[in-house]
């Protein structure tokens, strides 16, 4: 499956000289094969992605917790403090007063 989903980004990219309209043909396509897959996504959040991977579009705060949140911490700073920082996922652990 990785290599499919590579296959398929290089595609995209390749693409992103065509009409707006063909892109939106293309996420529609990729959603219907990672639906193959048991991976739902539609083709408006792909569109999304490609924004986020391309620069043009920023997450929000609200966003941006929530991605956290899914990769086991508490907040989008507890995150950024365990990649970036000197802290480790055991922060997640710890009580500290909330701000």
């Amino acid at each position: 499956m990785k290599r499919d989903l590579k296959s398929l980004f290089a595609i995209a990219g390749k693409k992103m000289a065509h009409p707006r309209h063909e892109l939106v043909e293309d996420f529609e396509n990729v959603s219907e094969i990672c639906s193959k897959h048991h991976v739902n996504l539609s083709s408006h959040s792909l569109k999304k992605l490609w924004e986020l991977v391309t620069g043009k579009r920023k997450l929000s705060k609200e966003a941006k917790d929530r991605l956290a949140l899914f990769a086991g911490f508490q907040s989008w700073d507890d995150l950024d403090d365990a990649l970036h920082g000197d802290v480790d996922a055991s922060i997640n652990y710890t009580d500290k007063p909330r701000q």
